[in-house]
């Protein structure tokens, strides 16, 4: 008959790598484990799954790891009750759930049973998101049916050399043609938005866990005087600059940087409550209108309001305007329906769709002096307004663009846009921070 003893000595020694690897990002001495001897009549001690309580950042956390070198981290029937019983935990305690991967995939000898614990992993998942902060760790590999896990995260978070495919990679290249390590690589998946965020190491997991969590949990202190006055903002700043002299110092932490470029998404902090930014630089496209949309469900899962920095030019006209019309419509669809306040300055041009998808919907909207806010751009207008005099000029780009500033002065200026109602208020750049902060704490109750 086995001792106690023996199952612990046993027990301790298959987890240990997972072990180590938990106390390096968890706080010290704070696991109480569970559910430590489920085991299938196959399984190692422990069924390749670690989960328990913790604590991350002096924040309170239910979490569960796949232990990748246990049967190759395979999901069967009996470890996938311990995982969803680690995620019914953290719904009933109101707890953020980490959720450690390290899988090939299921344990096909289980046949259909396996196929169950997937299910029922899935449906729990789906069950905390929206409930509880949820963060995916891909620590190995994220292989098969639990790949699907990246969809009902709010933060996925992988290592350079994790690998996130719905089959193995070998089968996938096989039949694509093309080069297995391309396949579900973090470089491949993090372009493609599946990844929020890559670490190098164990330390710095840890530090982007505590800046998840801080999201969660309101928000930390920063220490920025919340009347600073921004510095060196004008026409034309780069959204980069903007971001840094508008919120509180140090504490952008941006998501999905490497997916649509063009639209920057992240956590900062005004006051030292936590906002959401999205940064709007350029023309919209269908991939920006869904990282936009993600994060958006992010933020209403956080309760956590959100600013829109606008300067774009409109949609994106391209053959893939299908594509465009069904997630601009998504788009719209979020953002009028989002449940937490959503603030927006033009800083540099909303035009079109950008304006009415970005600007429209807010509770508190404002342009700098120097904004264009209409339904085209100055220069479109005018060409089109003034076809026939453009025509007939000796200088038709010059006489276009005198045109424009005229038209643009007349009907695009934040001034103009603003008698008729449309703006909270039109400010000076380097006001931006104040305007934000003192609408921000009118909202927060």
């Amino acid at each position: 008959m086995e001792t106690l003893k023996n199952a612990k000595t046993a027990l301790a020694a298959a987890n240990k790598n997972l072990t180590d690897f938990l106390n390096a990002f968890i706080d010290d001495k704070s696991f109480v484990e569970t559910d430590a001897f489920i085991c299938s009549s196959e399984g190692a001690a422990g069924d390749g799954v670690v989960s328990g309580f913790a604590t991350v950042d002096d924040n309170a956390v239910c979490i569960f790891a796949v232990n990748g070198k246990t049967m190759k981290g395979a999901i069967g029937e009996a470890n996938s009750k311990k995982i969803v019983r680690t995620i019914n935990n953290a719904v009933r305690m109101g707890k953020p759930l980490i959720a450690v991967w390290d899988t090939m995939g299921a344990r096909f000898t289980e046949g259909i049973g396996a196929l169950e614990g997937y299910g029922s992993i899935l449906r729990a998942y789906t069950v905390a998101y929206g409930d509880v902060p949820v963060i995916t760790v891909v620590k190995g590999n994220n292989l098969g049916i639990s790949s699907y896990v990246a969809g009902i995260s709010d933060f996925v978070i992988a290592y350079p050399d994790s690998v996130i495919a719905t089959a193995s990679p070998l089968v996938i290249a096989g039949k694509a043609g093309v080069d297995v390590k391309t396949v579900g690589s973090v470089k491949a998946v993090k372009e493609k938005g599946i990844v929020t965020q890559v670490v190098k190491n164990d330390k710095e997991l840890r530090e982007t866990l505590a800046k998840c969590l801080a999201v969660f949990s309101g928000g930390k202190s920063y220490g920025d005087d919340v009347n600073r006055v921004c510095k060196g903002l004008k026409a034309g700043v780069a959204a980069e600059a903007l971001i840094s002299e508008v919120f509180d110092k140090k504490s952008f932490f941006e998501l999905r940087m490497d997916y649509a470029p063009s639209v920057k998404t992240g956590f900062a902090a005004l006051a030292d409550v936590a906002v959401g930014v999205v940064a709007v630089t350029e023309r919209i496209t269908h991939d920006g209108c869904i990282k936009i949309s993600e994060f958006l469900n992010v933020c209403e899962n956080a309760e956590c309001p959100v600013v829109f920095l606008v300067n774009s030019e409109g949609t994106e006209q391209t053959l893939a305007d299908a594509a465009l019309i069904r997630e601009m419509s998504n788009l719209i669809y979020q953002v009028n329906s989002v449940g937490v306040d959503i603030f927006s300055v033009v800083y540099g041009k909303a035009i079109g769709g950008a304006y009415t998808a970005l600007v429209a919907p807010a509770e508190y909207k404002i342009a700098w002096d120097s904004a264009e806010i209409g339904a085209l751009e100055s220069e479109a207008a005018a060409r089109l307004l003034y076809a026939d005099e453009i025509k007939s000029a000796k200088d038709k780009d010059k006489t276009a663009e005198k045109l424009a500033k005229a038209y643009g002065g007349e009907n695009c200026a934040a001034l103009v846009i603003a008698k008729d109602g449309y703006l909270d208020n039109v400010i000076e750049p380097n006001h931006t921070r104040s305007y934000l902060i003192a609408a921000l704490l009118a909202h927060v109750e």
